[in-house]
């Protein structure tokens, strides 16, 4: 069976989804995933070249009660449809050596029956749940293996059945809830999706790993990402809904990191909290506009060459202590409003030019007030007289 050069896109996805797996098929059989993600074949190749011992898998009939024989399914002749709900199993690396695993150690007995949807408008088969245990089968060259096959009418069947089952599932990553959100426009979270992509697209961000590149740098931690975009320290006015986030705070802290870690291929999300959150927290007391971004991009600057373990984006959190999840955003500001009065101890010393905007020092009371909640200061007129 091949599909890989029919249409790809088989039910109704928002051209934002169309966008996001645009670098990649979202609709494939089985054996041609592998063929596309060949390394995880090559792993298990190679492992069992080194193996002594040929070790001999039972069959499912063997290991089954004869009364209660389980019906086999060749997985061979069916698909993946990503826009359908299902998920590449390849796509991550923790699952991807999961699969590894369960090849390796194939066992009939601890095989659970995949689920099959089948329309029979469209007589066709789709793995809607099993992905990951078809592809470690058919590794070891077995294609028939225990199936629920069911009747499903039409693709939005099929998904909503994904959806359901992915309530109760922790195994599925926020990336493919995004991706399944970002298609369905009647999904109650297609606009929280859909702002996510959008600054994803405006500040040149990755939101998977297998987009991410120098130029999209990848941030690992989409459900912090959304957390922070549904903030105010986000930059959105008070009271903005889904549908209409932007997020300008969080794409002023993207640019300032790239501009200062040129080349960096991950922004961890823990840095970029504390960052958003502190552009929120001083945006009365810096300079605004180009000069503000310039301030920035000084400060950032400064406190990377303060110390050697700090020229390390990914040892801020653990460096400058705020290494709690629930404390990026309160945390990480203090240290950072900590860290700048120590690099911008002097930088109000000698003559300066006729408007001059000062740099602020923070009061250990403020600085207090901030690692409790995030709030914005007034003006403090003193700064720019």
């Amino acid at each position: 069976m091949n599909v890989a050069n029919k249409r790809q896109y088989t039910s109704e996805v928002t051209d934002q989804y169309k966008e996001q797996t645009s670098d990649r098929r979202i609709r494939y059989t089985i054996e041609e995933n592998i063929k596309t993600y060949p390394e995880i074949l090559n792993d298990f190749k190679d492992w069992k070249s080194k193996q002594k011992v040929l070790r001999i898998i039972p069959t499912f009939k063997s290991v089954m009660h004869e009364n209660f024989l389980f019906p086999l399914f060749d997985i061979r002749n069916a698909e993946i449809r990503e826009d359908w709900g299902q998920r590449n199993a390849l796509l991550e690396e923790g699952r991807k050596a999961k699969i590894l695993s369960m090849a390796k150690n194939f066992d009939p007995k601890l095989f659970e029956p995949i689920s099959v949807d089948y329309i029979a408008l469209l007589d066709i088969f789709i793995i809607r749940d099993g992905g990951g245990r078809s592809h470690a089968s058919m590794m070891n060259g077995i294609f028939h293996v225990p199936a629920i096959v069911r009747y499903v009418s039409s693709a939005d069947e099929s998904r909503n059945l994904f959806m359901t089952q992915d309530k109760n599932s922790a195994t599925i990553s926020k990336y493919d809830k995004f991706l399944q959100d970002l298609a369905d426009i009647n999904s109650a979270r297609h606009n929280k999706s859909a702002d996510t992509f959008a600054l994803a697209k405006s500040s040149g961000i990755s939101l998977h790993n297998s987009h991410s590149s120098v130029e999209n740098p990848l941030i690992e931690g989409l459900g912090i990402l959304q957390k922070m975009l549904g903030k105010d320290i986000s930059g959105d006015p008070k009271g903005t809904k889904w549908g209409y986030r932007s997020g300008p705070n969080i794409v002023k802290a993207i640019d300032v990191i790239k501009e200062v870690f040129p080349g960096i291929e991950e922004i961890p999300v823990s840095t970029l909290y504390a960052l958003t959150a502190f552009i929120h927290m001083s945006q009365n007391r810096i300079p605004s506009g180009n000069r503000g971004h310039e301030r920035l991009v000084e400060f950032i600057s400064r406190v990377k060459q303060s110390d050697a373990k700090l020229s390390d984006l990914n040892s801020w959190v653990t460096v400058l202590k705020y290494d709690s999840s629930n404390n990026y955003g309160t945390y990480g500001t203090a240290a950072l409003m900590r860290k700048w009065n120590e690099v911008f101890k002097m930088a109000n010393k000698g003559k300066k030019m006729k408007g001059f905007y000062k740099f602020v020092n923070w009061t250990d009371m403020e600085i207090d007030i901030i690692s409790r909640a995030i709030i914005p200061f007034a003006r403090d007129e003193s700064l720019y007289k």
